[in-house]
């Protein structure tokens, strides 16, 4: 795949998870239905902050987001313990939308560079940037599921 193929790809699973946040309310994105851990508003930030957690540990660039925004939706954190006040669904969606610029500008000519050090999942190694962006979307699609599921348990509780 090539660098181009790839950032189009960067913006077409953003389009994705902007369009699916179109139809969601502030009151609907803190709602936690039954089978689930998180809310929508937790899923979106989360995927925020890990695409700008990958870019900054494995591309060496600097952290983007502030350090509330990470304690609010990094891995194991829930809604129910949070200490401050989250984020708008309009800030978050701003956010994603600034990164994606920010990804294609700052990461567009570093594809093929190996990154700081190697990405692991199930003992798969991944070595260049590229590869890691690539995974990335992989991330972001499956929260982006997790967004619509939620829409769809919420919206079937209501009936």
């Amino acid at each position: 795949m090539t660098n181009e193929m790839l950032l189009r790809q960067v913006e077409v699973v953003r389009a994705i998870t902007l369009h699916s946040l179109e139809s969601i309310t502030e009151d609907l994105a803190d709602i936690m239905p039954k089978g689930f851990n998180n809310t929508i508003r937790w899923n979106v930030g989360h995927i925020l902050i890990v695409q700008d957690q990958l870019a900054s540990n494995f591309a060496g660039l600097p952290q983007q987001l502030s350090p509330e925004i990470v304690t609010l939706f990094g891995n194991r954190t829930r809604p129910s313990e949070w200490q401050i006040e989250p984020p708008t669904l309009k800030t978050l969606s701003d956010e994603l939308k600034k990164q994606t610029v920010y990804i294609k500008e700052s990461l567009g000519n570093r594809l093929q560079e190996n990154a700081i050090k190697p990405f692991v999942r199930l003992g798969i190694k991944m070595d260049t940037i590229g590869e890691i962006l690539s995974f990335s979307l992989h991330h972001e699609g499956m929260h982006t599921g997790v967004i619509h599921a939620i829409q769809r348990a919420i919206s079937g509780s209501k009936n």
